[in-house]
C-alpha cells in the first residue's frame, strides 16, 4: 500500500508551502499518471494529462477543501472527460509501437503486454464506473473509504460496484479462452 499524504503537509501546501507542494506533487504524481494510463491508450496522452492535474492542482490547492486525492482523481477524470471530447472531434493518426524498455527480455516483454492486452479487452466490457473501482481498488490499491470519497459515493456502493465489476470482468476474461 502506498503511503498516504499527512494532513498536515496539505494544509502547509495550501498555505503556498513550495516544499509541501513539491513533496506532494513527487508522492501523488505516479498515482494519477498510472490511473491515467489505464484509461487513455497512448502513454503520451497520459502524461500530459496527469502534468495538467497538477497545473490545475496548483492553481487551486488555496480553495481546495477535503480530501485532496479525491480532489485530484475528481479533476483526472474531468480532464478525461475533455480528452476524449476533444478527440470525439479530431480526427487522429497513430503513433509508432511502443519499443520494448531497453535491457528488459523480449519473451518478458511480449508476455506482459499480451497480458495487458487481454485485461484492456476485458475491461470493455465494464461500465465506466465499473472501470474506475477496479483501477482504483485492485490497480492502484486504495481502501474503500478512499475510493468512496474520490467517486462520491458510499463504501456500501463502491463494494456492490466492484463486485459487479469482478465478476463482469471475470466472465470477459473467461469467454475469451
Amino acid at each position: 500500500m502506498e503511503e498516504r499524504i499527512p494532513p498536515p503537509m496539505v494544509e502547509a501546501a495550501r498555505k503556498g508551502d513550495a516544499g509541501a507542494l513539491a513533496t506532494i506533487c513527487e508522492k501523488l504524481y505516479p498515482r494519477i499518471h498510472r490511473y491515467l494510463s489505464h484509461k487513455v491508450d497512448n502513454p503520451k496522452d497520459a502524461e500530459d494529462l496527469a502534468g495538467e492535474v497538477f497545473v490545475r492542482m496548483l492553481e487551486g490547492i488555496r480553495d481546495q477543501t477535503g480530501n485532496l486525492e479525491a480532489w485530484l482523481f475528481r479533476v483526472a477524470g474531468n480532464l478525461l472527460t475533455d480528452h476524449y471530447r476533444k478527440r470525439a472531434v479530431r480526427t487522429e493518426t497513430d503513433g509508432l509501437p511502443e519499443e520494448i524498455a531497453g535491457g528488459e527480455d523480449p519473451a518478458a516483454a511480449t508476455e506482459r503486454k499480451l497480458s495487458g492486452e487481454r485485461l484492456k479487452r476485458g475491461m470493455k466490457a465494464l461500465t465506466e464506473e465499473q472501470k474506475e473501482v477496479v483501477i482504483l481498488r485492485i490497480i492502484l490499491g486504495y481502501e474503500v473509504g478512499e475510493v468512496a470519497a474520490m467517486m462520491e459515493r458510499s463504501a456500501g456502493a463502491v463494494r456492490a460496484l466492484q463486485f459487479r465489476a469482478l465478476s463482469a470482468l471475470r466472465d470477459a476474461l473467461g469467454a475469451e479462452t
